[in-house]
Parts: structure tokens; C-alpha cells; sequence
């Protein structure tokens, strides 16, 4: 799993590359679907080669409101919205921090948003690699959260060029591992193979919303704050606080306090 959502690092790193030298040759319509060409060749290398490993399984319902009624799961969901809410704050503003506040160039920023990309690569990989043979995804998840949290407050001092760039190393890392760690975190929670499947795709319908609204959100904030980034660098800091520790608990209400069992 954690291999597979490397790839959306990848993609961070190409399609603004893609952006930086298209737009002002061929303009944004044909910028635009070059992009699209890149996802059509990628799409039919994937028919081509995916096979189907198991039988589809019988039709089910398409909600399972009786899931909601399991205290881990509602409160993984719960900490999955908060934390989403929060992650791509950076990854949508950093580049704007670097050039407002920093004064970088419109290169450098460029620069910037490719390391917060390209970190999230090993970022990744080894969040997953500690899931899968020390600690468990949701273990592994919940103080990747808030290391995530920690560094969204800590961005409010970042004033220099190298302080940034370290910034986007450090977050980008943890950051992605939030990412990559959610789905089999998810999946971790439901014993019945038969509804893990529906109950997935509930949790991301739900966290869903705070993928959409999580970055406008913070860019009214920084509206609001006259250009600054303290609003919504507390906003986006306190949602990965909340999301950790409703997390914390959605474990703690699974497995109780024994904390050497995996999750």
C-alpha cells in the first residue's frame, strides 16, 4: 500500500514540472492536457497489466450504518477528518509562504514544493515499512500525526530560506506518511474481509469533505489574517492535535492500554 501511494510523490514532483515548463509556451488549455495525456498512458499501462487476485464478491449495501455504531471505527473517522482537514494545507501554500514571506524567487519556490513532494517518496515507504513489521498502521499512524501537528506549529518560526527548506524535508516526511498509512489503517479495523470493503470506502467518503474543504479553509484564514500564515498554521497544527488524539483513543477503545500490541 505504502508503495502504491509513492506514487502520488512522483506525480508531485512531474506535474508541476510539466506546469513550470508548458504554460508559457503552449498556454494553460494545452498544458492542461498534456497532463491529462501523461494519466491516459499511466491508465492504460495499468489495464494492461492488473489482474484480479481474488472472485468479486456478492453485491453488498453501499453504507453500513451498523459500522458507526463500533466506537474505533467512528472515532477513526472521526481523527482521519481532522487529520486530512490539516495535511495539504502546506503542500497548497508553501510555495506562496516562500515567495511572500521568505521573498524567494518564483524558481525556488518551484523548488520548494518539488522537495516537500519528492521526500514524501522514502516518506512513504517507511512509515509503511514500520506499520507492517514493528508497530502496526494505526500505532505507527497516530504519533505520525502529531509529530505532523508539532510541525505545522513549528512552521509559525520558519524566516529564512534554510529554515524552510528544512521545513518541507522534515513535514513532507511525516506528512506522507500520513497519507499512505490511512487506508490500511482503515482496513486494520475491520475483521470481516466481507465489509472491509464498504467500510473503506465510507471512512474515505467521509474524509472525503476535509480533503475538499482543508485547503480554501486555510486560504480564507490567511485572508483574513491580512496575508499572514499564523491562523492558518495554528488551524492546520491544532486539527492534527484533535485527529491524533481521537486516534488515540479510537485505539485505546479497541485494544485498551496495552500498548505493546500491534494495530
Amino acid at each position: 500500500m505504502a508503495g502504491t501511494a509513492a506514487g502520488a510523490g512522483t506525480g508531485g514532483i512531474i506535474f508541476p514540472l510539466i506546469a513550470q515548463q508548458l504554460l508559457p509556451r503552449i498556454g494553460f488549455g494545452w498544458t492542461v492536457r498534456v497532463m491529462g495525456f501523461v494519466i491516459l498512458f499511466n491508465s492504460i499501462i495499468i489495464l494492461l497489466i492488473a489482474r484480479v487476485r481474488l472472485p468479486p464478491r456478492r453485491v453488498g449495501p453501499l453504507v453500513e450504518w451498523n459500522a458507526f455504531t463500533e466506537i474505533p471505527y467512528t472515532l477513526f473517522c472521526i481523527g482521519m477528518f481532522l487529520n486530512l482537514w490539516a495535511v495539504y494545507f502546506a503542500y497548497f501554500y508553501i510555495g506562496v509562504y516562500g515567495k511572500t514571506i521568505i521573498d524567494l524567487s518564483a524558481s525556488s519556490s518551484l523548488t520548494i514544493l518539488l522537495v516537500i513532494n519528492a521526500i514524501g517518496i522514502p516518506g512513504r515507504l517507511s512509515c509503511g515499512l514500520m506499520a507492517d513489521r514493528v508497530l502496526g498502521p494505526v500505532n505507527t499512524l497516530t504519533p505520525v500525526a502529531f509529530l505532523s501537528g508539532v510541525l505545522l506549529y513549528c512552521w509559525t518560526a520558519v524566516n529564512s530560506t534554510g529554515s524552510l527548506f528544512t521545513f518541507c524535508i522534515v513535514y513532507g516526511f511525516f506528512a506522507a506518511g500520513v497519507q499512505s498509512l490511512f487506508p490500511a489503517a482503515c482496513a486494520s479495523l475491520t475483521a470481516d474481509l466481507k465489509k472491509m470493503g464498504v467500510r473503506t470506502g465510507m471512512c474515505f467518503s467521509v474524509v472525503s469533505i476535509a480533503c475538499l474543504t482543508g485547503p480554501p479553509l486555510a486560504g480564507a484564514l490567511i485572508q483574513k489574517d491580512d496575508g499572514g500564515f499564523l491562523f492558518a498554521q495554528v488551524f492546520g497544527g491544532s486539527a492534527f492535535m484533535g485527529g491524533s488524539a481521537t486516534l488515540l483513543a479510537a485505539r485505546i477503545s479497541k485494544n485498551g492500554w496495552d500498548l505493546k500490541s500491534r494495530m
